[in-house]
C-alpha cells in the first residue's frame, strides 16, 4: 500500500536524504506530499538495503514523479565517500578538498591511556605564530597514547604538529600515527625550534587509529610537540 509522508523540503532533497529520511527545509516552510513505496534498490544484480550514516534504514522517495535515492547508500555501495556540507548545502562523492574535517579528535572517544590533554589558551599558537582551533598533547609520562575508532567511515586524516610558543624544554619527541597496528606516518625528531609539520594520511577501510607519542629521556611537562586542527574526512 502506498504511503504518503509529510515533510519540509529543502529545495534539494537529495542533501536531506544523505543523512535522514526527513526532507528540510531552506528558507520555506511549504509542505510537500511524498510517495514511499517500498521502491528496491539493485546494484549490479545485488539488492542495496540503502542507511544513513546511523545505520538506520532510509527510504527512497517519489516526488513529482522523480524518484529520490539515499546519496549516502548509493556512493557507499560503488566505493564513493560522501559528504554533506551542511553549512553550504553541499553533496561531495568521490574526492573532495573539503575546508574543514568531518569529525575531529575532540569529537571521538580517546580509548587510550588518559596521559592525552586538549590544549587551550597560549598553548593554541606554534614557535612559527600561527594558531588553532584546538590541539591534543601528552602530559606527566615518557610514552602516550591517544586510540579511536573509526569504524571505517573515513578516508583521510589531516592535522598539524607544532610545538608551542615559548617551549624551553631541551628533549625531543618522536610522533607515530598507526592504522589497524600499522605505522603510516613516523615524524622526525622534533625539538623546540622545530618548524610545523602538515599531516595529510590515507585511512580509508580502517578502523583502530592510533597516535603514540615519545620523548627521549624521559618527560618534563607538556612544553613539546603538539597535534593541531586534527581531524577525519569522508
Amino acid at each position: 500500500m502506498i504511503k504518503r509522508l509529510q515533510g519540509l523540503v529543502a529545495g534539494i532533497l537529495i542533501g536531506a536524504l544523505l543523512t535522514s529520511g526527513v526532507v528540510l527545509a531552506a528558507n520555506t516552510t511549504t509542505l510537500y506530499n511524498v510517495i514511499a513505496n517500498g521502491i528496491k534498490i539493485f546494484i549490479d544484480g545485488e539488492k542495496l538495503n540503502p542507511k544513513d550514516a546511523n545505520g538506520n534504514n532510509v527510504e527512497p522517495i517519489i516526488y513529482n514523479g522523480t524518484t529520490y535515492l539515499p546519496v549516502r547508500a548509493i556512493a557507499e555501495a560503488i566505493g564513493k565517500p560522501v559528504y554533506w556540507d551542511g553549512p553550504n548545502y553541499t553533496v561531495y562523492l568521490g574526492k573532495a578538498d573539503l575546508p574543514y574535517p568531518t569529525v575531529t579528535l575532540e569529537d571521538l572517544d580517546n580509548i587510550g591511556d588518559s596521559n592525552i590533554s586538549f590544549a587551550e589558551g597560549d598553548m593554541l599558537v606554534d614557535n612559527y605564530g600561527n594558531n588553532y582551533s584546538f590541539a591534543i598533547y601528552p602530559w606527566t609520562t615518557s610514552t602516550s597514547t591517544y586510540q579511536t575508532l573509526l569504524n571505517m567511515k573515513y578516508t583521510r586524516f589531516k592535522c598539524t604538529i607544532y610545538v608551542p610558543k615559548g617551549s624551553s624544554t631541551d628533549k625531543t619527541q618522536k610522533i607515530n600515527i598507526k592504522a589497524d597496528g600499522k605505522i603510516i606516518y613516523s615524524s622526525p625528531e622534533i625539538t623546540k625550534t622545530s618548524a610545523p609539520i602538515n599531516i595529510d594520511l590515507n585511512v580509508t577501510g580502517c578502523n583502530d587509529f592510533k597516535i603514540e607519542y615519545t620523548v627521549a629521556g624521559g618527560f618534563t611537562g607538556h612544553e613539546l610537540a603538539y597535534i593541531g586542527d586534527a581531524g577525519f574526512y569522508q
